[in-house]
This record gives C-alpha cells, sequence and structure tokens, in this order.
C-alpha cells in the first residue's frame, strides 16, 4: 500500500469523479471510499476513464458499515463492487467498530462481521482486509477469533490529536499497520492559529525547509490541461502531512485542486529534522475527538485478555 492515497469522504459521485481523476493524473494510484460515503459509483468511473495503467498497480480501499451480520456484510461488498465495477477492492475494511447508532454492538457482532471479511478474503475479491475507528479493546474482540489478522486500522491521526484512542501501540504488537485519517484535522474546531494548513506552529516549522527534487524546483507543470505554477517553499500543510508518513503512516488527504493534489505529493521533498518531529508531536492542538472507544460492549471478553492475547 503506497503511503500517500487521495481521499474522498464528503464527497459526492461527481465530485470524487474529479477529484480522483485529477489524482490520477498527478500519478497517485492509490483511492480510499466507502459504500456510507455514496460515492462509489463516481470513484468507478473515474478508475475506468482516468486510470490508464495496470489494475495491479493501482490501490483500491473501500469499507463496508459496522455492525452487520454475516449475509449483511456478503451483500454490502458485492454491493461495493458493483458500484466501483471492479472484479476486487485491494483493501475491504469495516468502517466502525458497530452501527453508527452503537445499538448493533459487541463482541460477539464484531467477531461474526470479522469472521465474514475472511471469508470475502479467501474469495480472492479482497486482497487484505481490515477495521477502522477500532481502539484497542475492540481489536482484542476480532483477534481472539482471527484466523487472518488485519491489515490496517485506520484512525484520526494528526498533529495535536496524540495517541486520543491509545492505540497506535496495540496495532504494533499485532502487526496491523495504523493509518491515519483525517490528517489535516477536516473535522476538527480549532482556533485559526491552530490550524493544520496555515496556523502558527506548521507555518514557522514550514518556513525553515525547502524542497529538494528536480520536479520542486521547476516553476511550473502541465498536467493534462492545467498548468500549475509553484516555487520551492514548503507550506504548513506539507508540514503536517510529512510529520505523519516519517512515522511511516499512511494517510489520505483529499482535495478536489490540482495545485492542492500536487502540493500534498510533495511531501516526500523535504525531511523534518528529529527537533521538529519532537515538537509537533508535543503539541495538543488541534485535538482529536474521542468517542470511538465508548463503544464498549463485550460480551466474553475483558480487557484485561489484551496481555494474555499477546503472548498467546
Amino acid at each position: 500500500m503506497p503511503l500517500i492515497g487521495t481521499g474522498t469522504w464528503q464527497y459526492d459521485s461527481t465530485t470524487a469523479y474529479d477529484s480522483v481523476c485529477q489524482a490520477f493524473g498527478a500519478g497517485y494510484n492509490f483511492v480510499d471510499t466507502a459504500y456510507g460515503y455514496k460515492n462509489q459509483q463516481g470513484v468507478g468511473r473515474a478508475i475506468q476513464d482516468c486510470w490508464k495503467g495496470n489494475r495491479t498497480d493501482l490501490f483500491v480501499m473501500t469499507k463496508i458499515p459496522g455492525g452487520l451480520n454475516s449475509s449483511q456484510t456478503q451483500e454490502l461488498h458485492e454491493r461495493n463492487l458493483e458500484e466501483l465495477g471492479l472484479d476486487y477492492v485491494d483493501h475491504l475494511m469495516i468502517h466502525y467498530p458497530s452501527d453508527w447508532y452503537g445499538k448493533t454492538t459487541g463482541a460477539k457482532q464484531r467477531q461474526e462481521e470479522w469472521l465474514a471479511l475472511e471469508a470475502i478474503y479467501k474469495t480472492g475479491e479482497a486482497r487484505t482486509i481490515g477495521i477502522s475507528h477500532y481502539c484497542s479493546r475492540h481489536i482484542l474482540d476480532v483477534l481472539w477469533v482471527a484466523t487472518i489478522t488485519p491489515a490496517i486500522n485506520q484512525v484520526e491521526y494528526h498533529i495535536g490529536s496524540q495517541d486520543i484512542d491509545s492505540v497506535i501501540e496495540t496495532c504494533s504488537d499485532f502487526g496491523i499497520t495504523f493509518m491515519s485519517f483525517s490528517p489535516l484535522c477536516g473535522p476538527c474546531t480549532y482556533a485559526p492559529n491552530d490550524s493544520l494548513v496555515n496556523g502558527d506552529l506548521v507555518t514557522e516549522i514550514a518556513k525553515q525547509y525547502k524542497h529538494n527534487t528536480t520536479r520542486s524546483s521547476r516553476t511550473s507543470t502541465d498536467i493534462g490541461n492545467t498548468t500549475i505554477e509553484f516555487d520551492d517553499s514548503v507550506t504548513g500543510s506539507q508540514v503536517a502531512l510529512a510529520y505523519i508518513v516519517q512515522q511511516g503512516i499512511p494517510v489520505i488527504p483529499k482535495s478536489n485542486k490540482m495545485a492542492h493534489i500536487i502540493s500534498n505529493q510533495q511531501i516526500f521533498d523535504f525531511v523534518l529534522s528529529d527537533e521538529h518531529m519532537e515538537r509537533l508531536k508535543r503539541t495538543t492542538k488541534p485535538s482529536a475527538s474521542p468517542g470511538d472507544c465508548d463503544v464498549v460492549v463485550f460480551d466474553a471478553i475483558d480487557v484485561a485478555t489484551i496481555e494474555e492475547k499477546k503472548n498467546y
């Protein structure tokens, strides 16, 4: 899986189509969507119309809702494939540790849905499978019955969020890739000076860096019918994204403007110093929104068994 992809959350199919086509034109080969985004038809059209490479070189990630039983899991997976116009996806994840209302939940429910995901994996229609919004307790629920370890856990993570759900260590312990969503704190409420795009801290650090690749040193680039002007200056949003990927954590920023799509990709043109990484690590603003760990209805498994499972 690439370290950076293009996100589509909150886009309708028309905007998703435009955004994904532009991202492909800029060289992206990783797109993230979900059944719940209601834009997979647009993403699918973008793949058909705008992806010019081999299918094996494209990484498509999608999700099914949480709170499903086995038959519902299979049904929505098939609907995903139909909407995307694909024979398989590269990654399929459970979007949430319960239904969105926290009513259909519990260890047994999570285990049933996970085992249904494993069955899909074994058909080859999902090349990898994973989870999203899962806290340590939810991960343990799944691992208790899993024959296939989740490949990815996608969680809100950005400068200021810290390890909001105390899950990074658990992912590391079990070999699960921890992945960031909302890397620029899209859903956050914060003071303007705490912005991860042009706030005080990221802007101050950005001024101390320059891009150092041939592409970044040019004054413009032509992609399709669009000419993008840029210089070697690093931006605040690039600092925010670089902070995450330098930890080996994949990100999926979104934009439907070509200049921003290219800018997001230029985070590999400079390297933040250890001092700046530590400074960014310590900050607590903008904060993340806890709450997913409130979905803690356990039928049979207690959190104390985390350590037992580690040594199993």
